[in-house]
C-alpha cells in the first residue's frame, strides 16, 4: 500500500509535468499499482462461543444479537427491519426495499427458526408496535451509528471471544454454521 501511494503521488506529479509541457510524456502512465492482498481470513464464532455471547449480552440487545446470529442479516438490514417485513405464518423474514433504504443484493425472504419465532413473538407482544414500525429500536435513536459495533466487542470482551470486532463476524458465523450443518 505505501509503495502504491508513493507510485502515484509521483505520477500525480509527473501528469503536471507533462500537463504544464516539462514532459513529452509522463513515464508512470503505463507503470500500474502492485496488487495488495491484505485481506484477512474472515472471523466466525464456534457454536461454544456463541453461547458464551449471547450469556454476555445485555437484556436490551440480546434479541438484536440473536437475530443476527440466527438469519445472518446485515446491519443494515436488521436496523431497516419492520414488522410488516416478518410473516410469522410463512416464517419469513423479507427483505425489501422501503422509501429511505434498498438492500445491498435486493430483496429477498430469510426463513426463521423457530427459537426466533418465539423470540420476535415475545418482542411484539411485550411492546404492540404498529405493523410499520421498526422491530429494533436501534436505527435513529440519537446514539453513533456504530454503537452496534461498540457493543459487539464489549461483549466480546466480556465474554472471552478474541477477536470480535465486526457485526459482520455474525453474518458469517451464521453462513459458517449454516454450511458445517
Amino acid at each position: 500500500r505505501t509503495v502504491n501511494l508513493e507510485l502515484e503521488g509521483i505520477k500525480t506529479m509527473l501528469n503536471l509535468a507533462e500537463k504544464w509541457d516539462y514532459l513529452k510524456v509522463n513515464p508512470m502512465k503505463r507503470v500500474k499499482p502492485l496488487k495488495v492482498d491484505d485481506k484477512k481470513p474472515f472471523r466466525f464464532l464456534t457454536r461454544e462461543e456463541c453461547e458464551r455471547f449471547l450469556a454476555a449480552c445485555p437484556k436490551n440487545l440480546y434479541q438484536v444479537y440473536f437475530t443476527f446470529l440466527s438469519t445472518g442479516m446485515r446491519k443494515a438490514e436488521l436496523e431497516h427491519l419492520r414488522w410488516n417485513d416478518i410473516d410469522l405464518r410463512s416464517q419469513k423474514i423479507l427483505i425489501r426495499r422501503k422509501a429511505d433504504w434498498q438492500p445491498k443484493t435486493g430483496e429477498r425472504e430469510i426463513p426463521m427458526s423457530d427459537d426466533l419465532i418465539e423470540l420476535l413473538e415475545s418482542i411484539r407482544k411485550k411492546s404492540k408496535p404498529a405493523v410499520d414500525d421498526h422491530v429494533f429500536n436501534i436505527l435513529g435513536n440519537g446514539k453513533s451509528h456504530n454503537m452496534l459495533r461498540t457493543e459487539l466487542i464489549k461483549i466480546g470482551i466480556k465474554a472471552e471471544i478474541e477477536g470480535l470486532t465486526k457485526v459482520h463476524t455474525l453474518r458469517h458465523t451464521f453462513a459458517s454454521h449454516l454450511v458445517m450443518a
